[in-house]
C-alpha cells in the first residue's frame, strides 16, 4: 500500500493540510495513521484496500490528527507529564549520579538501558 501513487499523494496532502492548521507530525506518524484508516475501512467494508481510497479526506484527516494533538498536549501539561523527575541543578547528589555513568557502563557491560534506569531512579530520589 504504502509504495503507491495515491498513498503518497495522501500523505502530502494530509501533511498540507496539518501545515495549515499549524501543526507538525512527523511523516512516519501520518503514514501509520493513513494505512491503518485505509486498512479498516477496506475489512469493515469489505472491499479491496484500492477501492477504500474513494473513502479518505485529507482535511478530515489532519482535523482529527490535529484534534488528537491539541488533546495530548492539553492532558499532559494538566498533569505534569513531560518534567523529567530531576533533582535541582544545585543538588549535591546530581554529580555523583552522573559521575557514575562510566563505572555503571563498565559494570553493566554495557548496557546502556541499565544505566539509563539507574540514574533516572536516583535522579528521582534526589528530587524527593
Amino acid at each position: 500500500m504504502r509504495n503507491t501513487k495515491a498513498f503518497s499523494e495522501a500523505v502530502a496532502q494530509t501533511l498540507a493540510e496539518l501545515a495549515r492548521r499549524g501543526v507538525t507530525l512527523a511523516p512516519a506518524t501520518v503514514e501509520d495513521t493513513i494505512e491503518k484508516q485505509i486498512t479498516t475501512v477496506s475489512e469493515r467494508l469489505g472491499i479491496q484496500v484500492r477501492s477504500s481510497w474513494r473513502y479518505f479526506d485529507a482535511s478530515i484527516t489532519a482535523d482529527r490528527l490535529a484534534q488528537s494533538v491539541a488533546s495530548y498536549e492539553e492532558s499532559s501539561s494538566e498533569k505534569g507529564v513531560g518534567q523529567a523527575p530531576m533533582p535541582p541543578r544545585d543538588n549535591p547528589e546530581l554529580p555523583l549520579v552522573l559521575a557514575g555513568v562510566p563505572d555503571s557502563l563498565a559494570q553493566t557491560g554495557g548496557d546502556l538501558y541499565a544505566v539509563i534506569i539507574n540514574v533516572a531512579v536516583n535522579a528521582w530520589m534526589g528530587s524527593r
